[in-house]
């Protein structure tokens, strides 16, 4: 027996980031907070013991076979070779991006005095992702084009000022993203034919993915502006509200709509975890930069882990946003 989708999860993210919001401001805030993780919780609870409707059912479970040729040819698809290796290969690439990412924030948590060795370490690594990158370039062109000028923009930056730090470390996150994406679809299971799968008529998954990721890619620079000093915290904080529902809205919508999906629901569940994880590490971040001077390990651990962890959701969105142009058609 279906069960009646549940929306609950949304709700209660939003009561917590109200809880955490209100611990560094007034205590009224946390209260909303705990009143709406307590509403969310009832709701949860009846939500699981109500099922769908079964003509709601029946009308999900029948294959759009009549439109399949014409949705096929609106599907998502970049051409390239189905070689085994190259899709390897762009798994290397994406390891190694994420990893400049994670040094790059590790030389400039303290500006000051970075670590020679931990320098060194950086261009070392920035030199091989750029040598991967142009090797994929020329294997792979179109999107790897684009993916080897943000490399090579980001080689020139450097981070001597303020506005160019904020500009190198949005970029870095934007090349992981875009190297995760490369690795998707070469793929081999991203060419093999699919049904296309009914988008919501309601709130369609397509619009809901692209507006998400779009302000995800705002709170990014918005997070290396404020790291970096050339803004405040305000802003990013604002976005962290609006986005974290925003994100686990739509990973529930795919769970919810698609939960036999062998692609859509795992990455759904992980950006679940993820944006929740980010979150936690986000309060972390701000509270341990209030009360600790800048520089002492547990603030160059914690924002590390929250800049490494703010690219992971980047890259996953970007992901679940192929996946959801891949397979669902437009309502």
């Amino acid at each position: 027996m279906s069960r009646k989708p549940s929306y609950a999860p949304v709700l209660m993210a939003a009561g917590l980031m109200l809880t955490l919001w209100g611990a560094v401001t007034t205590w009224l805030i946390s209260c909303a907070g705990l009143i709406v993780v307590v509403f969310a919780a009832r709701r949860w609870i009846r939500d699981a013991g109500e099922p769908r409707p079964a003509d709601i059912v029946a009308d999900e479970s029948v294959p759009a076979r009549a439109r399949v040729k014409e949705e096929a040819a609106r599907r998502l698809r970049f051409p390239m070779t189905t070689s085994p290796w190259l899709h390897r290969y762009a798994v290397l690439l994406t390891v190694l991006t994420l990893a400049l990412v994670v040094d790059g924030a590790l030389v400039t948590s303290n500006l000051q005095q970075p670590a020679a060795s931990l320098r060194t370490l950086h261009f070392v690594n920035a030199a091989l992702v750029a040598l991967l990158a142009l090797t994929l370039a020329t294997w792979l062109r179109g999107l790897a084009w684009l993916l080897l000028v943000a490399v090579a923009i980001e080689a020139a930056l450097g981070g001597a000022s303020a506005v160019v730090g904020t500009v190198h470390a949005f970029l870095a996150q934007l090349t992981f993203a875009g190297s995760a994406a490369i690795a998707l679809i070469t793929a081999p299971a991203w060419n093999r034919p699919a049904d296309p799968l009914p988008d919501s008529s309601r709130l369609s998954l397509r619009n809901l993915s692209l507006v998400s990721l779009a302000l995800l890619i705002l709170q990014v620079g918005l997070g290396a502006a404020y790291r970096h000093n050339a803004m405040g915290i305000v802003p990013h904080i604002v976005g962290a509200l609006v986005l974290t529902i925003l994100l686990l809205l739509l990973a529930v919508l795919v769970t919810n709509q698609f939960p036999e999906h062998s692609a859509l629901r795992p990455v759904a569940k992980l950006l679940i975890g993820i944006t929740f994880t980010q979150v936690m590490l986000g309060m972390a971040a701000f509270i341990t930069r209030l009360m600790m001077a800048q520089g002492s390990l547990p603030v160059v651990i914690i924002g590390v882990a929250h800049v490494t962890n703010g690219s992971l959701t980047l890259g996953t969105t970007v992901v679940l946003t192929l996946l959801i142009r891949r397979y669902v058609r437009a309502a």
